[in-house]
């Protein structure tokens, strides 16, 4: 058997034993799918390691004679079914932190009574979490390193891709905090030479390395307040922008939430008046060429002109 599941094995004997006020020996391999000379061993290591073990004579149950370190670790039914279905739903793909996840989902796992595993594993099924149907992948090496210099506040000399001018650059960056939004991971970082903080994706990372170039995370910087106002991610002057959707749109984007700053009105012909004000407009005016023809800007101008242009665009493609 492999060490790994010894040692999970072993903490779960430690957790039956500390938890249930003493647990028989026949108790215990039940729970832990082994045999009874299995267990013994497992408490006599425990009982070698100083950790003072003795079987009640009366009860036949073990228990530590003094508390020992290590605090039971208990799961209701939904709280385990809870934390499987997230982990599953942020394990798919290849993403950076899979390993972790599967291994976390294992230890959660262990610490279950036998019967309680089986309820898991049948109710998890009722609930598909899908954070990213299609997540982008990054190098295990880069998110670590990255990861690395946000711990121990070192900046990064990162070669960049940038999209739109579809070239290389050589930046260093203080990294300040790694986000997974949609379906790709970014990171938050001050760019030497932007003389700015900005946004980049990991995915277009290479040659990351860790420097000896130590710096301070500003003192009012947090990830709440960095991205609040953004439609999605995207940074900027902040915007008003005001929309009027038909009734056949309406219907739909009033039972929605979108933005924390986002106000709608309900107008008598069914049409819907919806406000809101966001960091930037490139991210919103996607959004709404989604909607077609069901929605007309009605400020700010700027926003107006892009739809517009867009869908004379749209109709020359179609003729």
């Amino acid at each position: 058997m492999a060490n790994s599941e010894k040692l999970i094995r072993i903490v779960k004997v430690m957790s039956l034993i500390n938890s249930r006020q003493g647990a028989t020996l026949k108790y215990i391999a039940s729970e832990c799918g082994v045999c009874e000379r299995t267990v013994y061993r497992d408490i006599d290591a425990l009982a070698q390691g100083e950790l003072k073990v003795f079987c009640d004579p009366e009860t036949k149950k073990y228990r530590f004679t003094e508390k020992v370190f290590l605090q039971p670790l208990t799961f209701s039914l939904e709280e385990a079914t809870a934390l499987v279905q997230v982990i599953q739903g942020m394990s798919k793909g290849n993403t950076p932190l899979r390993s972790d996840l599967i291994q976390a989902q294992e230890k959660i796992m262990s610490c279950l009574p036998a019967e309680r595993q089986k309820k898991v594993e049948a109710r998890r099924q009722s609930v598909d979490v899908g954070l990213a149907p299609h997540p982008v992948q990054v190098c295990r090496d880069t998110f670590t390193c990255v990861e690395q210099g946000i711990r121990e506040r070192r900046s990064l000399q990162v070669r960049y891709y940038t999209k739109a001018r579809e070239a290389w650059t050589e930046r260093l960056l203080d990294p300040y905090v790694i986000a997974f939004r949609g379906s790709a991971w970014y990171l938050v970082a001050y760019c030497h030479l932007r003389s700015s903080v900005m946004i980049f994706r990991l995915d277009r990372m290479a040659e990351v390395k860790v420097t000896r170039t130590a710096f301070e995370l500003p003192r009012n910087f947090s990830p709440d307040a960095f991205f609040a106002g953004s439609w999605f991610i995207e940074q900027g002057e902040a915007t008003r922008v005001k929309l009027r959707f038909a009734p056949e749109a309406a219907r739909w984007v009033k039972e929605a939430h979108f933005h924390e700053s986002q106000q709608m009105e309900e107008l008598p012909d069914g049409s819907l008046l919806f406000e809101v004000t966001v960091k930037g407009t490139r991210e919103i005016t996607r959004w709404i060429l989604g909607y077609g023809a069901d929605v007309e800007v009605l400020e700010p101008e700027a926003v107006r002109t892009a739809v517009a242009a867009t869908g004379k665009r749209m109709a020359g493609i179609y003729g």
